[in-house]
């Protein structure tokens, strides 16, 4: 890894060290206080992608960098990083950059209306000069600030105006906003007609952040697990001794290094969007494989909230379902290895 980014491990680690690790179980199950969303802002994680990237992407793996170590501590404070960079690389006005980047307001995108059929999540229209209706399934629906699409498939940036809807029932992030929002605003801004194809875009280029979250989260739960298997005992012996036990997770971290050294290798590397979705492919599915292992070796007592296990299988879920469509992704994926058109019948 370059030395700027692993001076920039070494300063995430330190702010996981002072004010997450012993507040993790708070961070997950509460609305993230304003005084840790300053604390967040105050080290510049929410205005990584303020600024156009450089044609290396730096800022996206910057990014990447910050949002792996702290998804090892507590993945909804990576979450709400990731959203409101996401934010950051649409909004235009500067105003309102700056106040997501001090972290006095909060901005979202609404990614579902990439992972879900049109029409289906919520309808959304320009009516006598306002924007009236409501969208469903809203991650950070607790923001300021919401770039979302129209039904005519603009993109707007909703800077006042709407509410709060029906709560959804969240499997992982509990600490982010997750519902419906309804809308009736004249205080909004178009930003591009082609919504669609302006989100895409950003969705695309955050392959590399949403697998350096899956990495993280990997990294935090296989290490608890390691450190629980050489600690409890069944029948006289240590639960690492057991063979089926310590090879299936040894199987896994071995995965996760080779992962790593991938993710370390695109880190030095021009970003290569084949190569970034392989990887966002592979560390989601690892994450819901190795948290789910980690659940078992921990038995009975992986399922309480205090030992920090079941967050992890949670959030691993949440992650490939809110940030990942894995059937699209996959038939692009497809395509391009086979160089034409494929996986589609």
């Amino acid at each position: 890894m370059e030395e700027e980014y692993e001076i920039l491990e070494n300063t995430v680690k330190d702010f996981n060290t002072k004010y997450v690790d012993n507040n993790s179980l708070k961070l997950e199950n509460e609305v993230m206080g304003k005084e840790f969303i300053k604390m967040l802002a105050d080290q510049g994680f929410f205005s990584m992608m303020a600024e156009e990237s450089d044609a290396t992407g730096s800022d996206v793996k910057a990014l990447s960098v910050v949002l792996e170590n702290l998804a090892k501590s507590a993945p909804a404070s990576a979450v709400k990083v990731l959203l409101a960079n996401a934010f950051s690389t649409l909004a235009k006005e500067r105003g309102i950059l700056d106040a997501v980047g001090n972290g006095s307001k909060s901005g979202t995108v609404t990614f579902s209306d990439l992972l879900m059929a049109e029409g289906q999540n919520g309808n959304l229209k320009i009516d006598n000069g306002r924007v009236k209706g409501e969208k469903e399934f809203v991650l950070g629906s607790d923001s300021d600030f919401v770039l979302t699409l129209l039904n005519s498939g603009e993109l707007v940036l909703l800077k006042s105006g709407f509410t709060v809807g029906k709560k959804h029932k969240r499997l992982g992030f509990r600490s982010v906003g997750f519902s419906s929002i309804i809308v009736d605003s004249s205080d909004y801004e178009v930003i591009a007609r082609e919504g669609r194809k302006v989100l895409r875009k950003m969705y695309e280029s955050f392959s590399i952040p949403i697998a350096a979250i899956a990495l993280g989260m990997s990294e935090g739960v296989s290490q608890k697990a390691l450190d629980y298997a050489k600690v409890r005992t069944a029948f006289g012996h240590y639960l690492k001794d057991f063979q089926p036990l310590a090879f299936d997770l040894t199987s896994l971290i071995a995965e996760m290094d080779i992962l790593k050294r991938y993710f370390h290798d695109l880190l030095s590397s021009p970003i290569n969007r084949k190569e970034a979705m392989f990887l966002k492919q592979k560390a989601l599915g690892l994450a819901k494989d190795i948290s789910k292992t980690s659940l078992q070796i921990h038995g009975g007592y992986g399922y309480l909230e205090d030992f920090g296990i079941e967050k992890f299988y949670r959030d691993s879920m949440a992650l490939s379902v809110l940030f990942h469509s894995e059937e699209n992704d996959m038939e692009e994926l497809a395509t391009m290895v086979f160089e034409s058109k494929a996986g589609f019948v």
